[in-house]
């Protein structure tokens, strides 16, 4: 299963939507969805291929693979291909997901 990581561990920065961006170069490898929920919602997250979600703020309980990842403000997780649901916490969330668009074969960590 996944690990959630946190901001902190690759940057030195507070998290935000630029920062996440900066993570990610070149910039034209990589598409970025922002997305802002409000508080006690269930929402689905699909994705045809890996991604990674970064939590701006906020909370919210991730089901990956049957089990409940519980995700916070400035945390991020790198997922497969599928389909999640995300129960969003009691005081709303924002997110950004990162897919890579590369034809290349990176190397993995």
């Amino acid at each position: 299963m996944s690990q959630v990581q946190s901001w902190s561990d690759i940057s030195d920065t507070s998290i935000s939507e630029v920062g996440v961006r900066q993570q990610h170069r070149p910039s034209e490898n990589f598409k970025f969805y922002s997305n802002t929920y409000e508080a006690n919602q269930s929402i689905t997250i699909k994705a045809s291929h890996g991604f990674r979600v970064y939590v701006l703020t906020g909370s919210c309980a991730l089901n990956v693979n049957g089990q409940v990842v519980e995700l916070e403000t400035e945390q991020f997780i790198q997922l497969k291909d599928g389909s999640y649901t995300c129960d969003t916490g009691s005081e709303g969330l924002s997110i950004v997901k990162v897919f890579n668009t590369a034809k290349s074969t990176a190397v993995k960590k």
